[in-house]
């Protein structure tokens, strides 16, 4: 039985056909079922995230053909859709790229670290399915490891890489306390849902959502535990804010330098970072030019983003030496487990053929034949079958002439280099 990966990512299949082989959380667990009984696979584990869709097997190799089969059959897919799109990987190259995957070397964003939960995830359903047995729990206990190795040895997480962390990551550089500020996000969609997220993170209590119409932001402020104020209540309630980041989809600017100039003084001129994260613009860069107002436009967190982007990418070097050797070690520890299974094996058959002599021996020795007579039949028949298939072995080899093969054989029995027939 071998390690066996079939998968379709980010880099062989556009949205449109990876959406169509994805698995709801619910469905993962029967789906499993279903693949391992069509199958006949032993193990199985199907990790599927918006950017994947993996499936991890312990079977034959021509069972990497059936699991492609399987999967555009689940979906009422014809196979040839999927054929050019799908990759696969055996023992340890498919171990290999579990631990780049697990450990964010293979995700669209360089060492993002939720693709580390999401396999997790998917293991804990899987084993919950009754589909992960010795060697997948073995496999996926090193991947962890290796993944959390990655995380703490190298510095392939440490750098932000998304708009709004690199923003909030700034804010910390003017207030000290970030717990202590009083933040306006304006808008609803992506990019202030993750700007909100990193906010609850770094200790943001005090948040309120601006927005034009109120009703789609009442879900988001409610995840916030803030309030909800209309985009016509800005110029009144923008003094109020010591950090505002604004990411709306209007045509024209909707926080301008008046509004700002009013805003700082009612605040006593105490600093107000602000952030646009709008294309077209939400703020007017002419603020720029008052004092006591720090303005950063997506450019100017794009610079940091590619600029932290860089330092991830020279520490993905080190991350994937660290899988390499992880790698190696895994293969070397399936072969050596392997190798001390066939021992198992070949111990147990000759103890089993030494007991049903020896109960033959028995038995006659206590209907009363001679004993030597016993003792050398015994010896006899015990030579002859443990030679038998050894025998038969060395002569097929003399016949086919393999010269490297015989001298193995040779090195395995314990016979010299003149002992050869």
């Amino acid at each position: 039985m071998k390690l066996l990966l079939l998968g379709i990512n980010h880099e062989t299949a556009p949205l449109a056909v990876r959406e169509q082989v994805t698995f709801s959380a619910g469905a993962i667990a029967p789906a499993l079922q279903q693949m391992c009984d069509e199958i006949g696979l032993r193990e199985a584990l199907i990790l599927s995230t918006c950017n994947r869709t993996e499936m991890v097997a312990v079977g034959h190799p021509q069972d990497l053909s059936r699991l492609g089969d399987w999967l555009a059959r689940y979906h009422n897919l014809e196979s040839t859709l999927l054929q050019d799109s799908l990759y696969s990987h055996l023992e340890e190259d498919a171990a290999k790229h579990l631990m780049r995957v697990t450990s964010g070397l293979d995700s669209m964003v360089l060492g993002e670290p939720q693709i580390t939960g999401q396999v997790k995830a998917a293991f804990a359903e899987a084993t919950a399915a009754g589909t992960v047995g010795a060697t997948l729990h073995r496999l996926f206990q090193q991947i962890f490891q290796v993944a959390k190795q990655v995380r703490s040895d190298t510095a392939i997480g440490q750098h932000l890489i998304s708009t709004p962390a690199a923003a909030i990551k700034l804010a910390k550089n003017l207030f000290t306390n970030l717990s202590d500020c009083r933040c306006l996000l304006v808008g609803v969609g992506d990019m202030i849902e993750l700007a909100a997220k990193q906010l609850l993170d770094a200790g943001v209590t005090q948040i309120t959502i601006a927005n034009r119409t109120k009703a789609n932001a009442i879900s988001l402020a409610e995840r916030c535990g803030g309030e909800v104020i209309g985009l016509e209540q800005l110029p009144e309630c923008l003094d109020r804010f010591d950090l505002v980041l604004s990411a709306t989809g209007a045509s024209l600017p909707i926080i301008g330098k008046g509004m700002v100039e009013q805003a700082l003084r009612l605040r006593k001129h105490a600093p107000m970072f602000l952030v646009d994260l709008a294309v077209p613009r939400d703020i007017e860069p002419e603020i720029t030019t008052l004092r006591d107002v720090y303005l950063y436009s997506l450019d100017d967190l794009q610079n940091i983003v590619s600029e932290n982007m860089d330092l991830r990418r020279s520490a993905a070097g080190a991350a994937e030496a660290i899988v390499r050797d992880a790698a190696i070690t895994y293969e070397q520890g399936e072969k050596s487990r392997a190798g001390q299974d066939l021992v198992v094996r070949y111990r147990k058959q000759l103890e089993d053929l030494k007991d049903a002599e020896l109960a033959k021996a028995i038995a006659r020795a206590k209907q009363g034949d001679d004993i030597d007579l016993v003792l050398k039949t015994l010896a006899t028949q015990l030579t002859q079958k443990l030679a038998h298939t050894p025998s038969v072995g060395l002569k097929s080899l003399i016949i086919d002439g393999d010269a490297a093969a015989i001298e193995q054989a040779k090195t395995l029995l314990g016979l010299n280099q003149d002992d050869t027939p």
